[in-house]
């Protein structure tokens, strides 16, 4: 991922290649001062780094923050936050996380490793993710699949902001095609840890 530092933030954008938690640790022996994370237009990549970037993340007690979307590995460095939010620092309609199974390099859902994601996911999002929707999106079929969590207040996507989406959807469409499960928004599933909307100085 590409890096930007403004203390007390880090940046963290793009694909995620792998050496993402070896970065941010190099990152903050040399910056004290950091203290978030700004995941920033991500589309995810590699599975390792996500989950241990994640694990590192909340080993270290560091808030984390949406700017724009962050999807597959990236969101699971997004619940590694001991805190977590939404920012101001791109349209709230464009800020979204999304989450998925873990699937192969074919494109195929690994099966039998989600178990351990769904039971990671429950875990690190303070026990408050509902199980049964959790259930629903580490088994979506397709890898362009998602749950995506939108800030409640983003119009279109219902009361929740949630939406679950089969990977099949055209993209201009989702707000009309995709479901919307109505099991809890981001906050009630425990993906952000509040709802106020944190603001970045520009």
């Amino acid at each position: 991922m590409d890096v930007e530092i403004r203390e007390p933030y880090i940046f963290l954008s793009g694909k995620v290649t792998g050496n993402e938690q070896r970065v941010l640790q190099a990152a903050i022996e040399q910056h004290p001062g950091i203290t978030t994370v700004v995941l920033k237009n991500s589309s995810g990549g590699d599975a390792r780094a996500g989950y241990a970037t994640g694990e590192y993340i909340r080993e270290k007690g560091l808030a984390t923050l949406l700017s724009g979307y962050c999807r597959s590995s990236c969101s699971r460095m997004f619940l590694g936050g001991a805190t977590r939010a939404y920012s101001d620092d791109q349209p709230l309609e464009r800020t979204v996380v999304g989450f998925h199974g873990n699937y192969a390099p074919d494109g195929s859902l690994q099966q039998a490793r989600m178990p351990a994601l769904k039971a990671w996911i429950i875990k690190y999002s303070d026990g408050k993710a509902n199980p049964q929707l959790v259930e629903q999106w580490v088994n979506l079929s397709s890898h362009n699949g998602f749950a995506y969590f939108y800030h409640p207040q983003v119009p279109g996507i219902g009361p929740d902001g949630v939406m679950l989406c089969q990977g099949s959807e055209d993209p201009k469409l989702r707000k009309e095609l995709c479901a919307k499960p109505q099991q809890g928004d981001a906050l009630a599933n425990g993906i952000v840890t509040t709802l106020e909307i944190a603001k970045i100085p520009r």
